[in-house]
């Protein structure tokens, strides 16, 4: 999914916010020997390549061609972004979401221009990991991914969804397929650039990431109003509680859990990996 670029100013003061956060053992990590040698195969591979690439495209190209780029992807994403709102009974952010695939596919050429933002039209945030959790479906162990980066073995069903029934089914030459992914990774990789120095500074930058990750798909499967703070190195997996938020208890933790949130969305997938195909941030 498209991630927003982040201020200076607000970079730092969720740094600030989260530090400490990393936990030294994570009961959702089982793998994390494997997943860390992945991790820093991805950082690596990212460094040599593809944040090279991506900072050429910032520093060169066009406005108006970084602009349409993400607004293309971005329309691709509205499209998945419907269904998977739909399924989980959220009609109004569904036809919201409908709607601006219509308006900026027709009137904004295909995606090009966000005609939907400009009329009212929201974007949301639905994925199809998120639908799973809403249903009660746990998040199974956290996945270090290589090529792609972070992922539990639920939010493994919103990449796989797009990969089977996304653009790439239209595009037949494998050249073309190619080309397409490409240009997604260095789009979605330029709006994680101004976080690198964050997780460059962080003692443990793998725990920092995987426990931001995990407690930001928390917050999401739950909109905000987790029933209470993901425990992750506790042996239960708190995910598969389904427990609706109590008032006593929702405003708190909505807040702490935001604040992972904000950091993980911006850092999935690209920060410290390369990702493969369109997802949002992902969850437990």
């Amino acid at each position: 999914m498209t991630h927003s670029i982040l201020s200076t100013l607000r970079l730092g003061g969720l740094a600030l916010l989260l530090a400490g956060c990393a936990s030294p053992q994570n009961n959702y990590d089982p793998i994390e020997p494997v997943n860390r040698g992945v991790f820093w195969f991805n950082r690596a591979v990212d460094r040599t390549v593809v944040r090279p690439v991506t900072q050429t495209y910032v520093d060169y190209a066009p406005g108006p061609v970084k602009d349409g780029t993400s607004n293309f992807f971005s329309n691709v994403d509205d499209l998945f972004g419907s269904v998977a709102a739909l399924f989980q009974g959220k009609f109004g952010e569904a036809s919201t979401s409908a709607g601006r695939v219509i308006v900026n596919t027709t009137f904004g050429m295909f995606g090009l221009f966000d005609w939907g933002t400009r009329m009212g039209l929201n974007k949301g945030n639905a994925d199809f990991g998120q639908t799973l959790g809403h249903w009660g479906v746990g998040s199974g162990p956290y996945l270090m991914v290589p090529f792609y980066g972070p992922m539990t073995l639920r939010d493994s069903a919103d990449p796989l969804v797009r990969l089977s029934w996304g653009p790439i089914d239209y595009i037949d030459p494998l050249a073309g397929q190619i080309a397409y992914y490409g240009i997604y990774l260095v789009d979605a990789r330029s709006k994680l650039l101004p976080l690198d120095a964050m997780l460059d500074t962080q003692l443990d930058p793998y725990a920092y990431l995987r426990d931001a990750y995990l407690q930001a798909r928390w917050n999401k499967v739950y909109d905000g109003q987790p029933p209470h703070p993901l425990q992750l190195g506790e042996p239960d997996d708190d995910d598969v509680a389904s427990a609706a938020p109590t008032a006593s208890n929702a405003s708190g933790v909505a807040a702490e859990a935001a604040s992972a949130s904000s950091v993980a969305e911006a850092l999935t997938p690209a920060a410290a990996s390369i990702p493969a195909s369109a997802p949002d941030a992902a969850t437990p």
